[in-house]
């Protein structure tokens, strides 16, 4: 098939795409724009099959190139502005990234990972030596009006959190974006005056994903560079929103400040997903009659999953709903034996939205993909409706703001400080953020020679923020099960 905002290009030239600030594209100039950007990344020097990293933060150009690299059949490697230098050159070496795509706030990160195996190109102009500015690149537009789309393709490699300390970088498919958006369809339905508001990061899958849905839908983007409560609150009643899709931090956060512009918008949908839903938050939005779907979802599977309509919400609040069409969730126990009803166990997910694979991760790969199954490792139950109840995003998963963040990656870091002996780091509930991070150190002896703010301070230099700990406590020794392992259980009661 041609590539999705070609043919929406062709069906509704005049339909209005894209708003971002005070400006707005139609479907047929954001594909103009995309067909310039597509040919002066392949003057540039991108060709089909590479492996492109983008380091921006949310602006009209990553839309675009979402778009054009699907076009030059290129590979998209979204990177969290957020992580270390350390952190982007492992992500960044691990998916054999050819080039790095960077704009005047990430040059100076951009620049940290040049060597003689990638290039960096800039969508703004730039001072910085080895810094190439993509407009200095003649492009023949006409050229890139459209292109052919293999639904097999890979568009995109994805980093999520791994039980290993390092991120995986999961392989999504033009399909599984295509089965998705039309899943969710069926769940959720359109309307062609359907405006949906993106505020969370498209480096993200979720904000990725939102991308391709409104181009194969045909309705608008109004995309924010940012979660800030009172733009959001200003958007919501100035652009008519009807879906937005938030995580709880962001939802708390609205409620606390702007609470009017919330019961007073035009939301039809509030797609509520990313982290657990604390019970108080679920009070306060069906006591203000918000439309709020709660969603199950992971990058392994792009994005939604299970989704409960707003109205299956009021019913019965605190499940997730039923899987998507084309989906299958399954339960099952150590042995891998289904489940009865209301029995916890892992999370099994089957459906033409799960990834191919994690790149050069064979290990990792097969033991989440077995069978035609993705393995998700989170816990939780189907009711006797079929309905699925989520009870952790993962057995030691924190999950902090909408961030993924791993104990062990945490741990890793702590344990390289010299006066470290032992470490466990669990996540506590924290009513804004849903859970912060907490670490219970054993020292070697040194106890007069380190302080908290001292390993605070070393995991700020190796860490993104939001994964650092907040609250470090000195233990003689951590408790243990009689096996020997760490009773993280009994760490989170101790740090709460």
């Amino acid at each position: 098939m041609f590539d999705w905002l070609a043919h929406r290009a062709n069906v509704s030239p005049q339909k209005v795409a894209l708003i971002a600030g005070e400006r707005g594209w139609t479907y047929k100039e954001l594909n103009q724009l995309v067909a310039g950007m597509a040919g002066q990344l392949a003057t540039a020097g991108i060709e089909a099959g590479q492996h492109v990293a983008v380091l921006m933060p949310n602006r009209v150009e990553v839309v675009c190139l979402i778009h054009a690299l699907a076009r030059l059949q290129a590979v998209m490697v979204p990177l969290n502005i957020r992580l270390t230098a350390d952190e982007l050159h492992w992500q960044v070496h691990q998916a054999d990234c050819s080039f790095i795509i960077c704009d005047a706030q990430t040059e100076a990160q951009a620049v940290s990972l040049l060597d003689t195996e990638r290039r960096v190109l800039s969508v703004d102009q730039s001072q910085k030596p080895g810094i190439e500015a993509l407009d200095s690149f003649a492009s023949d537009s006409q050229d890139w009006q459209s292109r052919f789309l293999d639904l097999e393709a890979i568009q995109g490699i994805v980093f999520t959190s791994g039980t290993t300390g390092r991120p995986k970088g999961a392989m999504l498919t033009f399909g599984n974006h295509f089965w998705g958006a039309t899943a969710s369809a069926y769940r959720l339905g359109t309307d062609p005056a359907d405006r949906w508001l993106v505020c969370m990061p498209l480096y993200h899958v979720g904000g990725i994903a939102i991308i391709f849905r409104c181009c194969l839908y045909g309705t608008t983007v109004i995309l924010q560079s940012g979660f800030e409560p009172s733009i959001v609150s200003q958007v919501l009643q100035s652009q008519q929103i009807t879906l937005v899709s938030l995580v709880p931090t962001m939802l708390l956060r609205l409620l606390e400040t702007h609470r009017e512009s919330l019961t007073s918008s035009q939301l039809r949908c509030i797609l509520l997903g990313g982290a657990a839903t604390q019970p108080s938050l679920l009070e306060q939005t069906l006591a203000l009659n918000l439309p709020v779907a709660t969603t199950y979802g992971l990058t392994e599977a792009a994005s939604q999953v299970v989704t409960a309509s707003p109205d299956e919400v009021k019913r019965k609040p605190g499940s997730v709903g039923k899987p998507l069409m084309f989906s299958t969730v399954r339960i099952i126990d150590q042995d891998g034996q289904e489940c009865p009803a209301g029995e916890i166990g892992e999370i099994v997910v089957e459906g033409p939205t799960v990834m191919e694979g994690y790149y050069k991760q064979l290990e990792a790969t097969q033991k989440t993909l077995r069978n035609g199954l993705l393995h998700t490792g989170d816990m939780g139950y189907l009711d006797e409706d079929g309905d699925l109840w989520v009870m952790q995003r993962r057995a030691d998963l924190i999950v902090s703001g909408g961030e993924n963040i791993y104990p062990v990656e945490v741990e890793q870091v702590l344990r390289q400080h010299p006066h470290v002996k032992d470490v466990c780091v669990v996540g506590v509930a924290d009513e804004q953020w849903g859970q912060r991070v907490v670490a219970a150190v054993v020292l070697n002896g040194a106890k007069d020679k380190v302080t908290e703010q001292a390993l605070i301070f070393f995991c700020r230099e190796r860490l993104a923020g939001y994964k650092q700990p907040r609250l470090i406590r000195f233990v003689e020794a951590l408790p243990m099960t009689a096996s020997g392992k760490v009773r993280r259980d009994k760490v989170g009661e101790l740090l709460s």
